[in-house]
């Protein structure tokens, strides 16, 4: 399962083929929300914070408390979001370890068809990884001390290589891949950890007690509880009714229950999944999955319609302050909406990890620009003669890139000077793709194309994260009663809750976790 949230390089979106989903009344009312009429939700142009001035203030409990969420387990949430940021530097640079992680596109092949997939997956694509060469890398792997292996595609079930045979099953090449890494490390001083992206839909019971027996943590997909909207999201009638069935396999198998068995469930809020997010959420938590929540921004088919009545920071702003509500009430977790995703898990995969596409380039990210835009993130090709992961960690190239990516902070709010979750190394940024393919007007507040997809490393701002609102709201240029609009909107549609158990508690409220400069 690809993400659905970006393109990247030569990587493009699938054009906007036909929908083979029939469009009812309902279905055609389910796409058609306005969030907020394309109107400006600044008074006036936002200015950049003075010196000194904070947007984050953070304590050091604060911070202690963000760290311990972040290395309690390891998991898709996003990226390496579920690895603690100091545990990475450590090995960097106290234990000369050159890569932690690393993501194996395994095939471009996938059983849906997405309209904004940014892989261009399908089913008829073909490319993927062969065997033999994932095994030479991953011994290379080991060897440069790499602690976690992220399999994608496309669908990695459907991933096949000629060589290895006929197969033993639903996703057999897909298992050996996972036995060859875990045969590559037997007898190493430590166990990688093996994570998954998978759209669920393919999950019957033998594969998930697969999952189960191997211990691969997973990323799985799920935008909404709208049967007809999910389907027409993955292009496919009966797609939701699939993916159900599959998440009960895996819950027959023990993920939700078995803290070792890690699942995430992946959701992409934009115009249409924003309204029923809340009861997604319910239904994720009530099963012992875990949330991950992933804004859309300008990309491939979104950069019309999807995106101009899109979500922007003050939706996230609000989402998420509702969502640590439930969470403290009915679940009994405790987490402040900082950062640009859930949980302030944020991405650390351009510190120490690398992305191998089925083309075989070699990328610091799934979604990062490629080849076709820049030849800026792309380090090599596996494909090529001689190539080497020893030589490539070790080289000077991908030690500029990381020291250049480091120094790639913003003006506004994704900066250590004003944001101390930046300071203190629990967010670099949020998402280095939203920084590269969008932006905020400053003028207006809204989204709008970046022509420059080089802030992916320099001048970085992520345009989704809630800080923009919060450094509005101190300036005095939110346009009044929008956040309350928002959350009324995100009470009246969720049904799964008590909405007199969550009434809107003012701006002031909202802010108090925020510096008071």
């Amino acid at each position: 399962m690809a993400q659905e949230t970006h393109c990247s390089g030569e990587l493009q979106v699938l054009p906007c083929q036909k929908s083979k989903v029939p469009m009812t009344p309902g279905l055609s009312e389910l796409l058609s929300p306005r969030l907020h009429n394309k109107q400006s939700i600044f008074s006036r142009s936002i200015s950049p914070p003075k010196p000194g001035e904070k947007v984050y203030r953070l304590s050091q409990e604060q911070i202690a408390k963000i760290r311990s969420m972040r290395g309690a387990v390891v998991d898709l949430h996003p990226g390496m979001g579920g690895v603690a940021p100091e545990k990475l530097i450590h090995l960097i640079k106290n234990e000369g370890v050159l890569l932690t992680s690393l993501d194996y596109m395994l095939t471009r092949g996938c059983n849906f068809e997405c309209v904004w997939c940014f892989a261009n997956s399908g089913p008829k694509e073909k490319d993927f990884l062969p065997f033999a060469l994932l095994k030479k890398t991953t011994e290379e792997a080991a060897e440069l001390g790499v602690r976690l292996f992220i399999l994608t595609g496309g669908e990695p079930l459907v991933y096949r290589d000629p060589a290895l045979g006929p197969g033993d099953g639903r996703g057999s090449h897909f298992f050996k891949v996972v036995e060859m890494i875990r045969g590559v490390y037997k007898g190493k001083p430590f166990e990688p950890k093996i994570l998954t992206f998978d759209d669920v839909a393919l999950i019957n019971r033998q594969v998930a007690d697969r999952f189960a027996a191997n211990g691969v943590g997973l990323c799985t997909k799920g935008d909404t509880m709208h049967a007809e909207l999910q389907d027409f999201k993955v292009n496919q009638v009966g797609a939701f009714k699939r993916m159900q069935e599959g998440y009960q396999n895996l819950i027959g198998a023990g993920y939700g229950k078995d803290p070792k068995l890690r699942l995430v469930v992946n959701s992409v809020l934009d115009h249409t999944t924003f309204d029923g997010m809340v009861d997604l959420h319910m239904w994720v938590m009530k099963n012992g999955f875990d949330h991950s929540i992933v804004p859309i921004h300008f990309c491939g088919a979104a950069e019309n319609e999807d995106q101009e009545e899109g979500v922007f920071s003050p939706h996230v702003f609000v989402l998420y302050h509702l969502l640590s509500r439930i969470d403290s009430k009915i679940f009994g977790m405790e987490w402040e909406p900082w950062a640009a995703f859930s949980y302030n898990k944020t991405c650390n995969r351009n510190r120490s990890g690398l992305h191998i596409r089925a083309n075989g380039d070699i990328t610091s990210c799934s979604e990062s620009p490629g080849k076709g835009e820049t030849e800026r993130y792309t380090f090599g090709n596996i494909f090529q003669d001689g190539f080497s992961l020893k030589a490539l960690a070790h080289g000077e190239r991908l030690k500029n890139y990381r020291e250049e990516f480091a120094k790639g902070f913003g003006t506004y709010v994704c900066n250590p000077e004003v944001c101390d979750l930046y300071a203190n190394d629990l967010c670099l940024g949020g998402c280095a793709v939203r920084s590269a393919y969008s932006k905020i007007n400053y003028s207006t507040g809204l989204i709008e194309k970046n022509p420059n997809i080089h802030n992916y490393s320099e001048h970085r701002e992520d345009p989704l994260c809630p800080s923009w609102t919060v450094l509005a709201l101190k300036q005095g240029i939110l346009r009044p009663g929008l956040l309350e609009s928002i959350h009324a909107r995100l009470l009246e549609n969720a049904k799964g809750i008590d909405p007199a158990d969550f009434p809107f508690l003012g701006e002031e409220a909202m802010m108090a976790h925020a510096v008071k400069n």
